[in-house]
């Protein structure tokens, strides 16, 4: 069964760390060898990165299937669709291609979020073990059984999980914010589903999303390694060609419109903390406001111990162990997230502080010190994460399947060196609002001094 791996732009490696100057040449060294991208005649988009320094190749085939495309009723489909891809085809069960992936020395992964639903294979670039491992991706993607039995375990274990998740207050939290933040939008799931979702899941359901959503024209392929571009085109061509074709056209979320006011939920749990969430519709892909937003919350919260909602609630109040914000850009505008933990006893002051602090942020915005620190961070984090050819792939796997300038990585510290104070406070100021935020409390039972019943 496929194991989702999560990665962002912002994880570093212990191995980074120790060699910093070393893997900022070595990634100057990646980007300067060929580069191409292409459609393949069944309509997949696919994007090339030759690079040479490991006889290794890594494969991504990402589809627009995220957990935003369950369809009404059936929450959880797509996760667990992507999840089984893997667990028998009409060739091989799933003993066997952990056997065959155990011969070749290569390595399976998915990976699945709100948009985009997706596997990763990681190879010698050797041509036997290559093309063994190639013909078994595309068999897999291809020619999923979806065994009732494997079915059945799976759903089994997934409201297993689910079960121990609704009891933990981070988990409760985080999902009502996208349901309350979201409303009809399809960014409301969690791509969990719900016990009931979950049992009334069929194979007949999971064989007609893949039909639907696993087709070429819905992919987005791309490859990093130790390969020619010939090679390359004919492990495009393999895959998309033995895809499922139908329709020309990518899926295209639903258009309904997030919350655009502001709400609170309290949510009552036994936990000796309260949990805590302010979020608000923030940003897509692509978005020009962007930079100067990610700058901003590198200084609003994002930037750890650096930033001034850690340095407010907890270096000079005490209030919490931690505390951070995100923005979350998905293909339509995702969450912007502050997150902490605080006494259930001093809730609503934290919360009350919190808020303080984002309306002042959004009012006055950083100064050119802040900004400055920040840009030097985004520029020295970022070339320490393109030190290997897995994490090249994420990054124009991201940037074809949300159809980015090629050339987004070799661009993007003149992009952060380009970013002025005034743009920041300006995007600031534009985007962000607290009449548009959410807040989930998850803990107390009321607000002090509010009436029972």
């Amino acid at each position: 069964m496929l194991r989702i791996s999560r990665h962002t732009f912002t994880s570093l490696s212990s191995y980074s760390r120790m060699l910093v100057f070393f893997l900022c040449v070595h990634a100057l060294n990646v980007h300067a060898q060929a580069r191409e991208q292409w459609v393949t005649e069944f309509g997949t988009k696919v994007i090339f990165i030759q690079s040479t320094s490991l006889p290794m190749v890594d494969v991504a085939v990402d589809f627009v299937a995220g957990a935003a495309f369950d369809p009404d009723g059936k929450e959880g489909l797509s996760r667990l669709t992507m999840r089984l891809l893997d667990t028998g085809t009409r060739q091989y069960d799933e003993h066997a291609i952990a056997e065959r992936l155990a011969t070749t020395g290569s390595q399976m992964g998915g990976r699945f979020d709100l948009d985009r639903a997706g596997i990763t294979l990681r190879s010698l670039s050797y041509d036997e073990p290559l093309g063994q491992s190639v013909d078994l991706l595309a068999d897999i993607l291809s020619n999923p059984i979806f065994p009732q039995e494997v079915l059945d375990r799976e759903i089994n274990a997934s409201l297993v999980s689910l079960r121990e998740s609704n009891t933990r207050p981070a988990s409760i939290a985080s999902r009502a914010l996208h349901q309350t933040l979201f409303g009809e939008h399809p960014y409301r799931s969690t791509g969990e589903g719900s016990e009931l979702t979950l049992q009334l899941l069929t194979r007949d359901d999971l064989v007609g999303f893949h039909s639907r959503f696993y087709r070429a024209s819905n992919a987005v392929i791309t490859i990093v390694g130790d390969l020619n571009e010939v090679q390359a085109r004919e492990i495009a061509q393999q895959v998309s060609g033995n895809l499922p074709q139908g329709s020309l056209d990518r899926e295209r979320l639903a258009a309904n419109a997030p919350s655009a006011e502001a709400k609170e939920l309290i949510i009552p749990h036994e936990a000796t903390q309260a949990h805590i969430r302010i979020g608000m519709v923030g940003i897509r892909r692509g978005d020009p406001d962007h930079l100067p937003l990610a700058l901003a919350n590198q200084i609003l919260g994002g930037g750890g111990m650096t930033s001034i909602l850690y340095d407010e609630l907890r270096e000079k109040r005490g209030m919490t162990y931690g505390v951070g914000s995100y923005f979350s850009p998905l293909k339509d505008p995702g969450p912007f997230v502050i997150a902490f933990q605080t006494r259930k006893d001093q809730a609503w002051e934290a919360l009350e502080v919190t808020l303080t602090i984002l309306s002042d942020f959004i009012r006055n915005g950083p100064d050119l010190e802040q900004v400055e620190r920040a840009k030097k961070y985004f520029i020295g984090a970022f070339a320490l994460n393109v030190d290997s050819n897995g994490e090249l792939l994420d990054y124009y796997a991201a940037i074809g399947f949300y159809d980015l300038p090629i050339d987004y990585i070799d661009s993007f510290s003149r992009r952060v060196k380009a970013v002025t104070l005034d743009q920041v406070k300006d995007a600031v100021s534009r985007r962000m609002s607290l009449d548009k935020t959410v807040r989930i409390i998850v803990g107390p039972e009321k607000r002090p001094n509010e009436p029972n019943g």
